[in-house]
């Protein structure tokens, strides 16, 4: 099993996270099934293996083989089966609509078929990701991609990218307040520009990502977790009730049951 994160040049990592690429040569034995809490990022996503199933609260749905996705808001499952092969790219939280111009509250918890959104362009991309046959000719077809993107509509990185990526990096610990003392903008028109280019508001954003990032410790470093309650002052949180009915109302799930059932995720954040 290959899952591999490349760095985005410099003049894109504003707008992109990294692109991934996620193999398997030969066959599944069994059924992969993986859950995912949400990460805080929305995503291009090209299939060149099987189709595989997502599991959300909407139900049970085939991704289509090339799509994007919004803002997850709450945690959600694959199950993959028969040949796994796909690329992708992870865009900063605002960087999908400032590359491509779309309102993501749309596309907020869905998968929605690339071509259906952007046109019949997006289909000869994945067909000539699909007869590339290495990674590096793939990640040169999705930077070909963006560095297009990036000159048809302009840098257009504003507040709300700004604001956006400060949440990311501050891990989901700061206000909504602190961010509009640092903007000098009036909170209402910061919320409709955010809910624009995010897909969600921007005090609901601190929280996937502050819950999305103690998900990725409680996976991959779950040793270290001796101490909850510092674990816990260390997220940002005042009090561990507070901790655990956020937690819960994003995973579904107490942490340390969370803990318990999630050792696969630390393949893959």
């Amino acid at each position: 099993m290959i899952y591999q994160k490349f760095s985005p040049p410099p003049h894109l990592s504003p707008f992109i996270e990294c692109y991934f690429v996620w193999e398997k040569r030969g066959l599944l034995v069994e059924p992969l099934r993986i859950e995912s809490p949400p990460t805080g990022f929305a995503s291009m996503v090209f299939t060149y293996g099987d189709a595989y199933q997502v599991r959300t609260e909407k139900g049970v749905t085939t991704a289509p083989s090339a799509f994007l996705t919004g803002q997850a808001t709450r945690q959600y499952e694959l199950t993959l089966s028969g040949q796994i092969g796909m690329v992708g790219i992870v865009f900063r939280p605002a960087g999908l609509s400032t590359l491509v111009g779309l309102p993501m509250y749309e596309f907020t918890d869905e998968r929605v078929a690339l071509a259906d959104v952007l046109g019949a362009s997006l289909t000869d991309l994945h067909d000539a990701i699909c007869d590339q046959p290495t990674t590096a000719g793939r990640m040169a077809l999705l930077e070909q991609f963006l560095n297009r993107q990036l000159l048809r509509r302009g840098n257009r990185f504003d507040r709300t990218d700004y604001a956006a990526n400060l949440i990311v990096d501050k891990l989901g610990v700061l206000t909504v307040s602190e961010l509009l003392n640092d903007l000098y903008v009036c909170r209402r028109q910061f919320e409709r520009q955010f809910l624009q280019k995010v897909g969600v508001s921007p005090k609901y954003y601190t929280r996937i990502r502050r819950v999305g990032h103690l998900c990725a410790q409680l996976a991959t470093q779950r040793w270290q977790v001796s101490d909850w309650q510092d674990f816990v002052f260390r997220a940002g949180y005042y009090d561990q009730s507070h901790f655990i009915r956020e937690f819960k109302q994003v995973t579904g799930k107490r942490p340390t049951l969370y803990l318990k059932d999630n050792t696969e995720l630390s393949q893959y954040l």
